[in-house]
């Protein structure tokens, strides 16, 4: 239902615990946290996803993952092309169709998405640490069935919209909007 049909108490109970604040607050922090984790291995997560696909998807283009990941290609192409520069990822023609660009880990890439997943699967049970283990599955199935609800990708993330930008200090995320 449209938030505008839906009726909205005139004075909100102060203290009321709200849902949105709520999942923000969370998904900042686990974000946040999670980049500071794996700040020292010269990735962001939106790289991190990448990798993490590409190793499953060995051989597979652009295309499809700018589509797994709802990023537009423009934008993949920028988190590729660093990713290449780094040494991670190699990109190589099809011999099928010569205009498509298949994806490959490097040695490299592989190694670095080993010791990453590691790091990620920490995050995950810190994250979840307070919860038992029935409790953790039915999050994880209510916020799946929230997401599906409300139509996002299941892959995608706003992070892939997002650049990474050295600053003098230190890096910070730029709230450039994603190309059209």
């Amino acid at each position: 239902m449209p938030i505008e049909e839906q009726e909205i108490p005139e004075n909100p109970v102060p203290g009321r615990r709200a849902l949105g604040l709520l999942l923000s607050q969370l998904g900042t922090h686990a974000a946040l946290s999670f980049g500071r984790k794996i700040a020292g291995f010269g990735i962001s997560p939106p790289h991190f996803g990448i990798l993490r696909w590409i190793h499953a998807n060995e051989g597979k283009n652009q295309r499809e993952l700018s589509s797994h990941l709802g990023v537009v290609p423009s934008r993949l192409v920028v988190l590729l092309d660093e990713l290449e520069t780094k040494g991670l990822v190699a990109r190589e023609r099809s011999a099928e169709d010569r205009r498509s660009q298949q994806l490959q880990l490097t040695r490299k890439g592989s190694q670095l998405l080993e010791k990453v997943e590691r790091i990620a699967t920490a995050h995950d049970a810190d994250l979840g640490s307070s919860l038992t283990a029935p409790e953790r599955e039915t999050l994880i199935d209510l916020c799946a069935k929230l997401a599906a609800h409300r139509g996002l990708i299941p892959h995608g993330h706003p992070g892939y919209g997002k650049r990474i930008i050295p600053s003098r200090s230190n890096r910070k995320l730029s709230n450039q909007s994603r190309p059209e």
